[in-house]
Order: structure tokens, then sequence, then C-alpha cells
């Protein structure tokens, strides 16, 4: 393969991953969806940003069988296709339970390629080429969140049905995928996979459930962000209101930075990582329960971007690290759900706390994710001690 072919199949193979995050790319157009329909709670309007990662999950675990059946680039097809169905459909329906089930199948197509998205660059890279495509492929993803969440924002402006358009993208990603991208040889892949003793079974351990659920907490309080901004500013009438689908881009751009610059900043930090990840998004939502005003909304939502962005890399590095060889995509599947199942409960879990302390305004979720974050900050630092306690402790004994 030449370089320019190279080029272009690399291209080809990374472009999926361009809409792997753009679930939430919509969460602008929430307080016009509740203006548009009085009518419908709340929670219902907002679960149109988490209701995804629910079928996302599901199809994260059913993606593997399926793609041993059909093929890995069948699957990625069908699931570009139920994304340009699910993601555009809502543009044309007016009644909130087809907006819902669009959604679960948006969902559905991007948790049939969500773990494929990194399996076939080991299909068909090696070494340090692989490790390249596979830093690039987490930075595309987070490109690809801006760009959505950017041009939604614009054609919200138009009309909120119009914000569904930027779904319109997944079109020309599945002309490339198929045009340039052919099925992987299972030669090759049982050869990769031979290259070393592989566990294909095993019992999931209690590390791995423990750190599918820090994902679950962490995502339940941090999609606010997508579902309570837009009401938050509605409710304290903050001028430049329009200015929020921008701010969400601004969001998105922040975690794609740090993404970028998370490899240095964990050689630096080490397991004090998620301590000052939950730590600074803390203070993002301190600053958003205080805000009056869009350039300290937009502040805040920087803040919390680019700390969300610590936290996920540092999750699955280590997740990587304590699983045996082999179980890697169980663990990592199981992760997964954690962190849409999170997704998804959001809205419910933050009405059920704000029926419990009687007080349901969007403003009182941005303070009870604070101090949920308060106290997981303490958490990982108690847990960061103990264990570079226990790592002294081992070079003292050697």
């Amino acid at each position: 393969m030449n370089m320019k072919n190279k080029a272009l199949f690399k291209a080809a193979l990374l472009s999926i991953s361009l809409v792997l995050t753009s679930a939430s790319a919509v969460s602008a157009v929430i307080p016009m969806m509740l203006q548009s329909m009085p009518d419908v709670e709340n929670s219902l309007i907002e679960s149109v940003v988490t209701i995804p990662s629910f079928s996302m999950m599901l199809f994260v675990l059913l993606s593997g069988p399926l793609s041993s059946r059909v093929g890995k680039r069948n699957t990625v097809m069908l699931g570009l296709l139920l994304v340009v169905i699910g993601g555009i459909v809502p543009m044309f329906v007016n009644n909130i339970t087809y907006i819902l089930i669009s959604r679960l199948v948006l969902g559905a197509g991007l948790g049939m390629f969500n773990s494929l998205a990194v399996s076939l660059i080991s299909d068909f890279f090696d070494g340090d080429e692989r490790a390249q495509l596979v830093g690039f492929q987490s930075a595309v993803q987070g490109l690809g969140s801006t760009v959505a969440t950017f041009v939604a924002g614009q054609l919200a402006l138009i009309d909120w049905k119009f914000a569904f358009l930027c779904y319109a993208i997944a079109i020309p990603i599945a002309l490339l995928f198929f045009v340039i991208i052919p099925e992987p040889q299972q030669e090759e892949r049982l050869a990769e996979s031979s290259k070393g003793p592989v566990q294909t079974k095993g019992k999931i351990s209690m590390p791995v459930l423990g750190l599918a659920g820090a994902l679950f907490l962490f995502m339940t309080f941090v999609m606010i962000i997508y579902t309570k901004t837009g009401i938050v500013i509605s409710d304290k009438n903050i001028a430049n209101a329009d200015f929020l689908g921008t701010a969400l881009t601004l969001f998105s751009l922040a975690s794609m930075i740090a993404g970028f610059f998370f490899g240095k900043i964990y050689k630096g930090l080490k397991d004090y990582a998620p301590f000052f990840s939950s730590l600074l998004t803390a203070a993002g939502f301190l600053l958003l329960w205080f805000a009056e005003n869009m350039f300290t909304v937009t502040i805040a939502m920087l803040i919390i971007g680019f700390s969300f962005a610590l936290f996920i890399p540092y999750i699955f590095t280590v997740l990587t690290k304590i699983v045996p060889k082999g179980g890697e995509t169980v663990s990592i599947s199981i992760a997964m759900v954690g962190s849409n199942l999170g997704a998804f409960s959001s809205p419910y879990v933050n009405k059920f706390i704000g029926t419990m302390f009687g007080n349901s305004t969007a403003a009182f979720s941005f303070l009870v994710s604070a101090i949920v974050f308060i106290a997981a900050s303490l958490v990982c630092l108690a847990i960061a001690i103990r264990g570079r306690g226990r790592a002294a402790q081992a070079t003292l004994q050697n």
C-alpha cells in the first residue's frame, strides 16, 4: 500500500469515530423542546440526550457476537445505517415517544461499532503504528463531538428540529468506509492472537466492577451539563442564551485538548489524577451554581470539560493494567456498561435526589454534583495515598 492510499485507509478507518460520542450533540435544544412541549415531563425531554446510552450499553455487549456472525465490516455498516435513521427521524416527528424511540435506535447503532472502532485498528496495524492510531482514535472522537455540537447548535437557531440534521454526517462516513475498508482476514486475527497466551474467559474481578461503578457515578452527575445547563440559563434569564451551543462546543473542545495531553498529565500525576479531576469537576459545578452570566457559564464548562477528559482515560488505563491478557474486551465492555448506564440514569437519579431534598430546580442539581465530586475527590485522595504507601513499603521490603 503506497503512502497516499495508506493515509486514505487510515482516514476511512478513523472516520467512524467521528460519530461515537455525538449522542449529546443536540443537548442545546432541550430548553427549546421544553417550550415546544409544555405538557411533557421535563425528565422525559432530558432523556432525549441520555436515552441513547441505554441502547448503546446493550449493543456494546451484543456487537461481539454480531460481528463474529456477519463480519466486522458489515456490523459497522449496519451501525452507521441505524445512526442515520435514528439520528435524523426526530426532524420529522413531534411526538416525544417517537423521538425517544429514534434516539434508542441511534444508541443501538453507536453501540454496534463502539468497540470495533478500536479493534479494527488492531486488525490492520500493529506496533507503534497501532498505538499511534489508537491515540488518534480518541482524539477523533473528541473532534467529532466538538463539530457535531457546534453544527447542531447553529442549526437549532433556525429551528430545534434542524439540530438533528447533524447526524447526516454518518452518510459520507458510511460511503467512505464501505469503499475503502475491507473485512479483516480471519487468519490475520488468529495469527495476531496467537502471539501470546490469551485468556478468553474468566471471572469479572471486584476491581473491574469498582471501576465500572466509578464510571457510573461520574457519568450520572456529569451528564447534567447537557440536560440542566440550558434550563438554568432560562430560569435565571441569563443574557445571550443562544451562546449555549458554542459553550457546549467549547466543553467538547476542552475535553479533546485534555485527551491529547492525558499521557503527559498521567505521567506527572499518576494515581493522583482522579483526585485532581474530581476536585476540578467540583469547582466547575460550584461555578455553574453561582453563574449569573454566559461568560461564567462558559468558564465553568471549560473547567469541567477539561477535567472530564482526565478521569475517563485514567479508568481505562488502570483497567487494561489489572485485567489478564485476553480479558480486556469483556472488562472494557463492563466498564462501558457502567458509563452508559450512568448517562442513561442521570435525569432520573437527579430527579429522585431533588424530590428527596424538596428542591427540584435545575440549579440545585449543580450543587448536588459539586458535593458529590468533593466527596469523590477525598475518596480518590485516600486511595492514592494508600496506594503510594503500599508501593513505598514494597520497595523497602525489596
